[in-house]
């Protein structure tokens, strides 16, 4: 790396250069070191001029063949990793084959992205989606569910609509997922919340209704026969017990399933984005990285799921061994494979998910959508230039269920390109420009004697500055408040594995005792227990434009 991105900023103000009085230094964390004007990343990214891959995981969903209608195909890439689970793809029934199949709703998944743009910033990482997670989180769903049929005490039914629910936990998410929500709770005035037009949770009670209505016709035609078959009438029950599952109406052990620290959806993901960031562990950047000496590898993760999912116990007495709703336990035999789970899941969201190269493509996106809807919901739709109609309805925020449905990541590709030509706009058109030639903003980390450092007030403002001389356009119509907006972003985040507050998972231990697994950490003073519980990850970043010299 070179020495003047590793030096303390503490330079003569004679020089240009920032100065920090608590000897911060700026190291950019962009996978170039140099200080030319050519920082964008080697690596080019997956998709070229917003086109959508054909293939999501290798393997896994192959789009020329979507009529092939088995999730054997749809998980092909899996089966290997599912096999020594010990998870057998079984034969769908009608009402979840007909989702997965036949409805708009459920299918448009597949424009998702499961990873937002770590494709954008790394070529060799696949472009995994919402539609391939949610069929993977189904197969783990039924393999628990069938497993532990005995000990659950609920009707066939019920037991039917907990294995749709880990098929459709996910229909609610708009473009790029997680991404376009952090992005709209922004704007000042929003106090950090998503936004409900947005937030995918309210978005998969709305999608419920709509997909209730697309499988069962529940709407007034005429001429459609009103009288259901016995199993229609069986699979529109299953439908509404799942609907009130997901709606979180009722608490109880399948809401554990489905949403807690252990739960299937968190497994699922466990497996999936273990093989994504593979991709990633060859990066120079982050080979100093300590925690990654701790990441299991894909075989142990896999051997780490078995074990887990083996080691399910249903119980209905607490620690203290009191009568209590049914819970989901972990039986002691498992404990290390579980909080192994645990570290890796932080380790690979933390230090490969989020790496701070995908956080700038993800960045210069999020201020695209930022501007964009400004000029929308500021009556300046003229200066847009070409916008698709649908596309401004969602940034408005007054968008249909319909509409809604019809939103998935190529839009916003499209939309973008369009931008980048026909936008009166100057930031917009720049941003856009940039986005389309992946020439993304670049990341730097805030440190201080090599260990993680929040920068002060003053040297945030000197940055700011720096950005406002620096920044290459016509900016005489525009406040310095403004540009710093849109090419400036400061970010802390701060992360623990495991949440002692809340959802503690429970083990069930050889003297057949229950215990939380932080006090079962402390008696037996687990090694990897006392990582998992001391461990916290801490980054202050810091994005602008490659041109920006520090």
């Amino acid at each position: 790396m070179d020495k003047k991105t590793q030096q303390t900023e503490k330079k003569s103000p004679k020089d240009g250069k920032i100065n920090s009085s608590d000897n911060i230094n700026i190291v950019k964390r962009n996978g170039k070191t140099d200080n030319k004007r050519n920082l964008i990343p080697s690596i080019k990214p997956t998709n070229v001029e917003g086109h959508y891959p054909r293939f999501l995981v290798h393997g896994a969903v192959n789009l020329l063949e979507e009529d092939i209608r088995e999730l054997s195909v749809i998980l092909e890439s899996f089966l290997p990793h599912l096999d020594k689970i010990g998870i057998q793809i079984l034969k769908t029934s009608p009402l979840i084959k007909e989702t997965i199949t036949g409805t708009e709703i459920f299918r448009r998944l597949k424009g998702i992205s499961q990873v937002e743009l770590m494709p954008f910033a790394f070529k060799q990482v696949p472009w995994f989606t919402r539609y391939t997670h949610s069929c993977l989180t189904y197969v783990f769903g039924e393999h628990i569910i069938n497993k532990l049929r005995p000990k659950l005490k609920f009707n066939n039914t019920q037991l039917e609509a907990a294995k749709l629910c880990f098929l459709i936990h996910d229909l609610g998410h708009g473009p790029f997922s997680h991404l376009t929500e952090r992005a709209f709770k922004k704007p000042r005035g929003r106090g950090g919340k998503i936004p409900k037009e947005y937030d995918h949770e309210y978005w998969t009670k709305i999608l419920l209704n709509e997909l209730r209505e697309q499988l069962f016709d529940t709407n007034n035609n005429p001429y459609i026969n009103k009288v259901l078959s016995k199993e229609e009438k069986l699979n529109l029950d299953i439908f509404s017990s799942a609907t009130e599952i997901i709606s979180k109406e009722k608490k109880n052990i399948l809401s554990q399933l489905l949403s807690s620290q252990i739960d299937l959806d968190r497994l699922s993901n466990y497996l999936g984005d273990r093989i994504v960031v593979n991709a990633v562990l060859d990066e120079k950047d982050i080979q100093n990285e300590d925690m990654l000496k701790h990441l299991s590898s894909i075989n142990e993760v896999v051997e780490n799921i078995k074990r887990i999912m083996n080691n399910f116990i249903v119980f209905e007495k607490d620690e203290n061994d009191n009568k209590c709703e049914p819970f989901i336990a972990v039986h002691e035999d498992a404990v290390n494979p579980l909080i192994r789970y645990l570290l890796d899941r932080h380790i690979i969201r933390y230090y490969l998910l989020k790496h701070s190269r995908r956080e700038a493509a993800n960045n210069l996106l999020e201020k695209i959508l930022l501007r964009s809807q400004y000029l929308v919901r500021n009556n300046e739709i003229a200066s847009l230039g070409k916008t698709d109609l649908l596309v401004q309805t969602w940034l408005f925020g007054n968008h249909t269920e319909a509409e809604f449905v019809g939103m998935n990541d190529q839009m916003v590709f499209n939309q973008i390109r369009k931008w980048s030509k026909f936008t009166n706009d100057t930031i917009l058109r720049d941003l856009t420009l940039r986005f389309t030639a992946h020439n993304f903003f670049c990341s730097y980390t805030c440190e201080k004697d090599g260990k993680p450092s929040p920068p002060d007030t003053k040297l945030i403002e000197k940055i700011k500055s720096k950005v406002n001389d620096q920044i290459n356009l016509d900016i005489s119509l525009y406040p310095q408040e403004l540009i710093t907006q849109y090419y400036f972003t400061y970010d802390e985040t701060t992360s623990k594995p495991y949440h002692t507050d809340k959802d503690e998972a429970f083990i069930y231990t050889s003297d057949k005792k229950i215990k939380k697994l932080s006090n079962y950490i402390n008696e037996t003073k687990n090694e990897y227990g006392k990582l998992l519980l001391n461990s916290e990850f801490e980054r202050y970043l810091l994005i602008m434009p490659p041109e920006v010299e520090l």
